[in-house]
C-alpha cells in the first residue's frame, strides 16, 4: 500500500484508492435531504404516537441514538415481536405515505 504506483512519481497506492468505509459527500447530501424528507413526512402521516415513537427510537430520528427492539420493548412494556409488529406496520403507512407525497424514490430505504 506505501510503494509508489509509478516509478516516476511519489504517488502510493494508498492515496489513489478510495476507502470504501467513507461515505460520498453526494452520498450524504442525498441522505440528509432524504432524512428531511421523512421528517417533513411526520407530520401529515396518520401514525399512532406509539407507532411514531418507536420509529424514531429505532432509527435514531431526531437525534438519539438508534435502538433494538430488546430496548423499545422495555420502554413500552412490550415483547420484542410486538415492538416488531408495530414498527413494521409503521413502515408500511410511511411507504405508503412516500408514494403519495411524490417521495416514492425512497421508499426502497425503508426495511
Amino acid at each position: 500500500m506505501q510503494q509508489p504506483i509509478w516509478s516516476d512519481q511519489d504517488t502510493a497506492f494508498q492515496e489513489v484508492t478510495p476507502d470504501s468505509g467513507i461515505e460520498t459527500p453526494a452520498m450524504s447530501v442525498g441522505k440528509q435531504i432524504m432524512r428531511n424528507h421523512v421528517r417533513n413526512l411526520f407530520n401529515v402521516l396518520s401514525l399512532s404516537p406509539k407507532e411514531r415513537r418507536i420509529i424514531k427510537l429505532r432509527f435514531g430520528i431526531g437525534g438519539g441514538k438508534q435502538r433494538s427492539l430488546s430496548e423499545i420493548g422495555e420502554i413500552y412494556g412490550l415483547s420484542k415481536e410486538r415492538v416488531r409488529q408495530l414498527e413494521s406496520r409503521a413502515l408500511y403507512k410511511l411507504k405508503q405515505n412516500m408514494n403519495s407525497h411524490g417521495l416514492s424514490a425512497y421508499a426502497d430505504f425503508l426495511v
